[in-house]
Parts: C-alpha cells; structure tokens; sequence
C-alpha cells in the first residue's frame, strides 16, 4: 500500500514538474516573441527616423549646391558687368569726346562759312564795282569807251587810253579772280571740314550702338543677379527649413536610440539575476584579424572595430546568456550577450555587429566563452568586413580595448 502511494506520489510530482516547466517554456517562448516584436519595432522606428534624416539631408545637399551654383553664376555675373560698366565709362568718354571734337568742328564749319560768305560778298562787291567802272567808262565824253579813243590826236594817247583801259580791265578781272579762288579754298576748307565732322559723327554712331549694347547686356545681367539673388534667398530658406526639420529629425532619433539602448539595457536587466559570475577573464573576439581600422570614441565611435576577413570566426569574450539577436539597419546581423556581474556587482554585456548572416545563437541561449556566435561580414552601416565590438558596463557604453585583449 506504501509502495502504492509513494509511486503515485512520484508520478503526482512528475506531471506537476511537466507542467511547471510547459509553462515556463510557453512563458519563456511568449516573452521571447514579445521581445523581438519589441525589438523589431524600436529598430523599425530608428530605421525610419534614420531614412528620414538621410532624405532630409539629401534634399539639403541639393538645395546647399542650388545655392553654390546660384552663388558662382552671380560672381560671374558681377564681374561681366563689372568689366561691362567699365567698358561703357570708357565708351562714355570716347562719345563725350567726339561730341566735343563735333561741336568744334560745327565752330570751325560756322566760321569757315563766315569766312566763305565775307568772300563772296567781297568778290560780289568788286564785281559790282567792275561793272559800275565799265558803264562809267561806257559814258565817258558821250560816247564811252569807243569815243574816248577816237578822241586820240595820236597814236601815243591812243596806246595810253587803251592801255589804261586794258589795265582798268585786268586788274578788276584779276581781282575777281582771286576773290573767286579765295572763296573755292575756303569753301574747300570748309568741304574737308564737313567731311571731318561726318567722320566724327560716323564713330559717334558706332560708339553709340556699341555702348547700347553693351547695356542691353549689363540690364541682362542685372535680371540674372537678380534672378541668382532670388534663388539664393529661396534656396537659405529652404535650408533653413530643413536644418529644422533635421534639428528634429535628429532629436527624434537621438530619442529613438535611446529608447533601443534602453531596450537593449532591459533585454540584459531580464537576466541580471541569473547565477552569472564575470570574472573579467574576457578573450579576443577573433582567432585573427588585420589591424584595427577605428577605435573606440572616434568621431563618436560607440566601440572598436577589428577589420578581418570575411567569414571570421566571432568568439563569445565570455560567458553569458543571448539577450538580442537579430538585424539593425547600423548593426547590420548582431548579437548582445550578458555576462553577470563582477565581485563588486557591475554587470557587463557585449555586443558583436555586422555579421555576415543571421546569428548562430538566438535570443535566451547560454553561451560559453569562445563559442561562435557568427561570423565576420559587412552587414547594415558598414564599408568593408569587419568586426564592430561594443562593451557595457552596467549598461554604458566603454572602451573594449579597457577589459578586450587585442
């Protein structure tokens, strides 16, 4: 009967102890999910935020070179109509002197004229003159000239009225003559004058449709700065906006972040009870590498990276249990590993990013130092194959290279 009862008591606390542990495994399995549902989202979220100031900046980069573009093409504007403007003064004082060289040469026309017109009415003066002298000589004695020599007793006064008379003749015709060619030469001086001016008047011409032009194209240019100097402001406004919107953006994800670095905090805090005793003893995370191309605290740099081969073996630095592991658009395939606490009850966890594939080890695995737990690659935000280590100190973020040997 004894017999009996024990073993229906040990079969009692055999299906208790199936139960027991088909609920923890179910709770294990829900909180599990719940957690990579959780993960998933913050990542989605700072993915999201992150595109967002990518496109952000993107469209800043566009409108900043609008901007340098519009800027250089208004300096090329206000040089041309620099030189143009000093091309138009000196155009200027090429019309202003050949304006004044044109009204001198009118002066000099009106006085030649002068000159011209004083002759004429000399020579029409002698001329009237000439005629007057020959009628009066018509007259002489009743019978003019004809009966003045007829009036000759000799030969000697015929010769000597008739000399006279060819003289009277020749020096008015002389006279005349020369007034006549004095009036040609100034008339000729005056000629070579009015062609003097319509040369001058010529260069006048083109110096006035070259310096038209040349103001047609500063008022072009004019509208071309004017229009650089609106796409400019535009373009500052633009920039401005963005700048905000950014300032924003990147306060969104700097909350973003945050929120995931707590979740990563609250994935190592679900395990900060379990019997895991650090004993700083860590190892390299890699049986190998090249060099180490950034360190920690570089230009914000949140770990230390350890270029190697594509393919590398990743190496738990201890012992600890898989809090995340999964995808981030910066991390690319990592995994976070807690490994307890020290003598003076600081905890520690590690973080191995950019993995070549999905992590070896899942989320709750206990895994032993040196264990892989994937492999080296160039997943998420990352140029080349390399392993990027980050370490927590009761959740802050330290220098691996403090406790890492390397």
């Amino acid at each position: 009967m004894n017999k009996t009862l024990a073993q229906n008591a040990r079969r009692a606390l055999c299906l208790v102890l199936t139960l027991c542990m088909a609920v923890m495994l179910g709770l294990s399995a829900a909180t599990t999910a719940h957690a990579d549902d959780k993960q998933k989202e913050l990542e989605a979220k700072k993915q999201q935020l992150q595109d967002e100031i990518d496109h952000l900046n993107d469209q800043l980069d566009d409108v900043n070179a609008d901007k340098a573009t519009a800027e250089a093409n208004k300096a090329q504007y206000e040089e041309r109509s620099e030189v143009i403007r000093q091309k138009i003064e000196v155009i200027k004082e090429q019309i202003d002197d050949i304006t004044a060289q044109i009204e001198t040469k009118i002066t000099e026309i009106d006085q030649k004229q002068q000159e011209v017109d004083q002759k004429q009415a000399e020579y029409d003066e002698r001329w009237a003159l000439f005629k007057e002298q020959m009628a009066a000589m018509q007259r002489l004695n009743d019978g003019g000239a004809i009966a003045l020599l007829s009036s000759a007793t000799n030969l000697y006064e015929l010769l000597s009225f008739s000399h006279v008379l060819e003289e009277i003749s020749d020096e008015n015709q002389n006279i005349c003559d020369e007034l006549e060619q004095q009036r040609e030469d100034l008339e000729s001086q005056r000629q070579d004058l009015e062609n003097q001016k319509a040369e001058l008047e010529s260069q006048k011409a083109t110096l006035d449709e070259s310096q038209t032009e040349l103001s047609n194209t500063q008022s072009e240019l004019a509208d071309s700065i004017q229009a650089a100097d609106s796409t400019i402001s535009r373009a500052e406004a633009e920039a401005q906006a963005l700048n905000e919107s950014i300032s924003q953006a990147e306060k969104d994800f700097i909350a973003a972040a945050n929120e995931l670095s707590a979740y990563l905090a609250e994935q190592n805090n679900k395990f900060k009870d379990a019997a895991i005793s650090c004993s700083l003893n860590f190892i390299c995370p890699l049986p190998s590498y090249k060099y180490i191309s950034c360190q920690y605290g570089s230009g914000g740099h949140t770990g230390v990276d350890f270029a190697a081969a594509g393919g590398t073996e990743i190496y738990a630095i201890a012992d600890g249990v898989v809090t995340v592991s999964g995808w981030h658009y910066s991390y690319g395939n990592y995994v976070q590993v807690y490994h307890g606490t020290d003598d003076q009850g600081n905890a520690y966890a590690s973080l191995y990013a950019h993995m070549i594939q999905t992590p070896s080890v899942s989320v709750g695995q206990t895994v032993s130092q040196g264990q892989v737990l994937g492999y080296v690659g160039s997943t998420g935000n990352s140029t080349g194959n390399h392993l990027h280590l980050e370490l927590r100190v009761n959740n802050a973020r330290t220098n691996p290279l403090n406790y890492v040997p390397h």
